[in-house]
């Protein structure tokens, strides 16, 4: 509150008004800070004598002032009543105190200058707007307002080239910005942070990242359109004081130095910017963290950093920073995942004579490409194949590093050539005592039979029934008794032996298949009938095709929500050879 009793005022379009919205009709930019140092009150207002604004002096001289209302006797005194005579200038008494006023026009709108001469008796009546004093004016009072004046036009001018020149910079950080944003790929946010700062006055522009493995690689932009990348060995950055605190973090601000520092980075700037000019470097900080160094460069052509362009530069290095922390923190876990990727997808299915095989797969985060749901098949030493199928707990990262860890088990276990059955409890005790961890699981071999069919022997762990296509189109269920493996201490696992005739198939698949979810709804489930009508309609078909049909047709049922893991393995005996024909 004013000493008057009123509200404090704030700036609105350049005005000092009241706090709230602002007057469309208040005067170009000004900030109150600027008008209330003046030691005259200042008034304007429009033509119909409405109140436009005011500084602070004015709101001590005339505390009932408002915005927005027209000049009243109780509120502006000698003031109003000048106006209302059409007065330009006034001297009279005001609540005890000598107030001396006149009036000017600035930029269109009616403006009063009002100086208090402290407590005094009640001078003459408001001047004609001829400008002749009227008795008791002094003669030089227009001479002594002349320079308030003056001072508050050159406050308003200097306060447009300053909301100007904030402006620009904003315009420029919110580009910067955007192109920042614009990749996650670390590489290329490199490039674009050194090339999106040269709309700034600097020659070059250098992004340096930290140092691994005794080198620091770099980005330049600049002079001109040129670039340049590269790597520097940690003993050149070590030369260079400003760069190599900035980079270890001892140097979290911003600093300029001469540019003669930098002659050492033969290799990384042409050698006339390292003669005469100046340096800036930043820390480009993510999280706390050291995420590179900004180097930016001015020729001895140039003036040398004022605090503004440092200013500027540092609140574009803190958004350069945040954009780099971030793609160096995404290349690292797209890397991670590119490692548990190439360990945890499913290997390519070997050529096996006597088996034809075929399979398909769809992670439930298909950014990831890997999923809890696996699959593995080898060719068996004594002729077919052996081969896992299962489904752990859980779905993407972790449940496929647990699906990772069963399946070394499993291939380790296949080394000692022991019985499918053992192979379950083995697995189960290496489970057992997590919780979480547990898994549905086939394992099993398919060995050719003398009649060119296959003989599919299979222990189960709580896994879905195979389903086994005929020669005509009827599906069997194979069931095989067997609990979750890792979770029990004392589990029960059987076996079951299926006989294929040639071209018939068995198929393995998770329950991302049967639980699927989509259809006409949206909310129904693929179903098992459903899948048993889509695997009939196979007949004929190779095991390659079969497979990634029914990954199709769950797919189309999903129409692109989300889902489970899916996995499908089919293993067919070929079709029987047909007898050669005699030629005529």
């Amino acid at each position: 509150m004013t000493p008057g009793g009123r509200e404090e005022t704030s700036v609105s379009g350049g005005a000092a008004v009241p706090a709230g919205p602002g007057p469309s009709d208040a005067p170009g930019a000004a900030p109150a800070p600027l008008l209330d140092l003046l030691d005259q009150a200042l008034v304007w207002c429009g033509a119909s004598g409405v109140v436009s604004g005011f500084n602070r002096p004015a709101a001590r001289l005339f505390p009932r002032l408002q915005v927005g209302e027209e000049l009243g006797p109780a509120t502006a005194g000698p003031m109003a009543t000048a106006f209302a005579q059409g007065a330009a200038r006034f001297d009279a008494s005001f609540e005890g105190r000598r107030l001396v006023g006149r009036r000017e026009n600035c930029e269109g709108h009616m403006v009063w200058l009002v100086s208090d001469l402290g407590a005094q008796g009640e001078g003459r009546t408001a001047t004609g707007g001829n400008g002749r004093k009227s008795q008791g004016t002094p003669g030089d009072t227009s001479r002594k307002d002349a320079d308030p004046l003056r001072e508050c036009a050159a406050a308003l001018r200097e306060c447009q080239v300053t909301l100007k020149t904030e402006r620009e910079h904003s315009a420029f950080l919110e580009r910067a910005g955007a192109q920042l944003g614009g990749s996650l790929h670390h590489g290329r946010t490199v490039r674009t942070l050194a090339r999106s700062v040269l709309p700034l006055p600097v020659d070059a522009a250098v992004a340096v990242l930290p140092v691994h493995g005794r080198r620091s690689s770099w980005h330049r932009a600049g002079p001109g359109d040129t670039e340049a990348s590269g790597q520097l060995p940690a003993e050149v950055l070590e030369r260079v004081p400003p760069i190599d605190d900035a980079l270890s973090g001892l140097r979290p601000g911003a600093g300029t130095f001469p540019a003669d520092e930098l002659r050492d980075l033969t290799d990384v700037l042409p050698p006339h910017l390292t003669r005469g000019g100046q340096a800036l470097v930043l820390q480009l900080s993510g999280s706390g963290v050291s995420a590179g160094a900004l180097l930016l460069v001015r020729g001895p052509e140039r003036p040398g950093f004022a605090g503004s362009d440092v200013e500027l530069a540092r609140r574009y290095a803190a958004r350069a920073g945040l954009a780099l922390a971030t793609s160096a923190l995404y290349s690292q876990q797209a890397q991670t995942t590119a490692v548990l990727r190439v360990n945890l997808e499913p290997r390519p299915l070997p050529v096996v004579r006597g088996v034809s095989l075929g399979a398909a797969y769809r992670p439930a985060a298909q950014e990831l490409r890997i999923s809890g749901d696996f699959y593995d098949v080898a060719p068996h030493p004594d002729g077919g194949v052996s081969f896992f199928f299962g489904d752990v707990c859980g779905k993407g990262a972790e449940a496929a590093v647990l699906a990772g860890l069963v399946q070394q088990s499993l291939r380790t276990l296949a080394l000692t050539d022991t019985a499918p059955v053992r192979d379950l409890h083995l697995l189960n005790d290496v489970l057992l005592g997590d919780e979480s961890r547990f898994t549905t699981l086939v394992t099993g071999t398919a060995r050719p039979a003398p009649d060119h069919g296959l003989t599919v022997v299979t222990a189960g762990g709580g896994h879905l029934p195979p389903l086994i296509l005929r020669h005509d189109g009827l599906v069997e269920e194979v069931t095989i008794d067997g609990t979750v493996v890792g979770i029990l201490p004392d589990p029960s696992f059987d076996l079951a032996t299926a006989r294929l005739a040639p071209g018939e198939l068995m198929l393995l698949y998770s329950d991302g298949v049967t639980e699927a979810r989509g259809g006409p709804a949206g909310y129904e489930l693929y179903g098992d009938e459903r899948l048993a009508r889509a695997l009939a309609e196979c007949r004929g078909m190779p095991a390659g095709a079969v497979a990634e049909r029914v990954e199709l047709l769950t797919a189309q049922w999903l129409s692109g929500r989300p889902h489970d893991d899916i996995a499908v393995l089919a293993l067919q005996a070929p079709p029987r050879p047909h007898p050669p024909q005699d030629v005529p």
